[in-house]
């Protein structure tokens, strides 16, 4: 799906839909919900102001891979923990965090950030 600012909502729906229907447990559902909406909101916020989502379930893993026409300059942007007092930021470091398994690929096409979760 593709997916704007007034529809983040949807894209919470459509990601709680796949991991429950891939049987993941409630508290994890939250965790790569909470996720994969942080992800969809720096893709509105700094990828050009819209992206497109990706979800499936497979092999005892849910994937959500949310894509847009963003670079990321900073190759280990999400892997240094925001300091107490930094206004943004967080984003990319809690989705890390919330997956089991997080990617993230730049480049002159865009971004796609890819969150992986055992069932």
């Amino acid at each position: 799906m593709t997916f704007e600012r007034g529809d983040l909502a949807a894209v919470r729906r459509t990601v709680r839909t796949c991991a429950q229907r891939a049987g993941l447990n409630p508290d994890r559902t939250d965790d790569l919900v909470l996720a994969a909406s942080e992800l969809a909101a720096n893709s509105v916020d700094h990828g050009g102001g819209r992206g497109s989502l990706r979800t499936w379930h497979d092999h005892g893993s849910v994937v959500v891979e949310v894509s847009d026409s963003g670079y990321i300059a900073d190759p280990g942007i999400g892997s240094r923990r925001p300091t107490a007092d930094s206004e943004r930021g967080r984003g990319l470091w809690m989705a890390r965090r919330l997956a089991d398994r997080f990617l993230l690929h730049t480049g002159a096409h865009g971004t796609t950030a890819r969150l992986v979760t055992m069932v």
